[in-house]
């Protein structure tokens, strides 16, 4: 079976063209084409951001006819295995299905149509706006070369630079050569770990959360720590690496 992704705008670009019944009759013919048209927990939350109730309900019930009924992994639920894994350059073989209490409802909802979420808007839209704020900082990284990490309480004790940060990664610190591109993309990686594995900003952070309680680790500046000194491979290769450049 193949196994087909669709972000937002493809599913928008798709209700385009499609009425409920060719989205139904498209999904079978997929079917049998031996390919399974698959959403992600991030596309149904972007979805689920959708201010205009009506217009939600209806991307929402043309996604129940057009896609299948397994949710593919979110971001947490591929960084926390590949960390287990032991962070390696061909990762092992893994089903890409999701496990989480968002896949739970999604197959619910596939199997009866007549259903829908039913979640507070008002604390999804909060957590958004903090993901799209972390999201602006990353092109202010990107356009500067620095940013200095602390002025939000979730990094309480913690007030320092990117750059202070990198210069504590092992291989740094032992002296290892590297260009200002690769500095830069050493920091985004690095931001990118702070806020979603360190400080669990994710709408999916079960994973993440269970990560960090098998460690005992649980504030945000400890968990930093732990990163620098026992996973500095992943500001270099894995799930967070972005060249910017």
């Amino acid at each position: 079976m193949e196994i087909w992704y669709f972000e937002t705008s493809a599913v928008n670009f798709l209700m385009q063209s499609l009425s409920v019944e060719d989205a139904l009759a498209t999904k079978q013919l997929q079917l049998n084409k031996g390919r399974d048209w698959r959403l992600s927990s991030v596309t149904l939350w972007e979805i689920l951001m959708t201010s205009d109730e009506v217009r939600r309900e209806e991307i929402l019930y043309f996604c129940q006819h057009l896609f299948g009924r397994e949710l593919l992994p979110s971001p947490a639920e591929l960084i926390v295995p590949y960390i287990r894994q032991g962070m390696p350059k061909v990762e092992n073989f893994r089903e890409l299905k999701s496990t989480s209490k968002m896949a739970d409802v999604w197959r619910d909802l596939i199997d009866d149509r007549n259903k829908t979420f039913i979640i507070d808007h008002r604390d999804l839209r909060e957590r958004a706006k903090s993901i799209q704020l972390f999201t602006k900082n990353v092109h202010e990284l990107i356009k500067y070369g620095e940013l200095v990490i602390g002025s939000d309480k979730v990094f309480s004790g913690l007030d320092c630079s990117l750059s202070s940060l990198v210069k504590e990664l092992p291989f740094i610190k032992a002296g290892e050569p590297v260009s200002a591109e690769q500095l830069l993309g050493y920091k985004v990686a690095l931001y990118y770990i702070i806020i979603i594995l360190c400080a669990e900003a994710d709408f999916d952070n079960e994973p993440i959360k269970d990560f960090w309680q098998k460690l005992g680790i649980d504030s945000t500046e400890d968990r930093i720590s732990y990163v620098l000194k026992d996973l500095p491979t992943l500001v270099h290769r894995g799930r967070f690496v972005l060249w910017p450049i």
